[in-house]
C-alpha cells in the first residue's frame, strides 16, 4: 500500500500544472529551459526516465545552442567526462568559457573553476582554440 501511494504521489508530482504542456512537448517545441530540464532528468534518471547520458547531452546541446548558460556548463561537464558523447576537452573548455559569460553571478565562480580545471590540462594551442571557438559562438534562434 505504501509503495502504491508513493508511486501515485510521484506520478501526480510529475504532471505539469493545469494548462501547461508536458515538459517533453515544451522541449520538442524549442523551449530552452524545458530542454535543459529534460537533459537533467535524463542525466539523473528521474521523472520516470532511465539514466541516458547521450539523451542528456542531446537535450543540453539544444538548450546550450540557444544560449542557456546552465545547459552550456552541463554540456561542458559531459564533454569533459566523455559521458554520452566522445570526450573532448577543447569543446568542454569552449562551453565553460561561453557559460561563464552567461550564468548568474552566484554561479559564475563554479563555472570558472571548471573552466580553469580543464584548461590546466590543455596545451596552450588547445586553450587558444577553445577561446577562438567561444568568441565566434552565437546563439541559434528557436525553430
Amino acid at each position: 500500500m505504501r509503495t502504491a501511494l508513493f508511486l501515485l504521489a510521484a506520478i501526480l508530482c510529475a504532471q505539469p500544472p493545469a494548462g501547461r504542456p508536458p515538459l517533453r512537448d515544451r522541449a520538442a517545441a524549442g523551449d530552452p529551459d524545458a530542454q535543459f530540464s529534460l537533459g537533467k532528468n535524463y542525466e539523473a534518471g528521474r521523472s520516470g526516465l532511465k539514466k541516458d547520458y547521450a539523451m542528456a547531452a542531446s537535450w543540453y546541446r539544444k538548450s546550450a545552442e540557444q544560449g542557456n548558460a546552465y545547459a552550456q556548463a552541463s554540456l561542458g561537464i559531459l564533454c569533459h567526462s566523455g559521458k554520452g558523447l566522445p570526450r573532448d576537452d577543447v569543446q568542454a573548455e569552449m562551453w565553460f568559457i561561453v557559460a561563464a559569460n552567461g550564468v548568474e553571478k552566484n554561479d559564475r565562480d563554479t563555472v570558472v573553476e571548471m573552466r580553469d580545471s580543464v584548461a590546466a590540462h590543455l596545451a596552450p594551442e588547445q586553450v587558444a582554440e577553445a577561446k577562438r571557438m567561444a568568441s565566434e559562438w552565437k546563439p541559434k534562434k528557436t525553430p
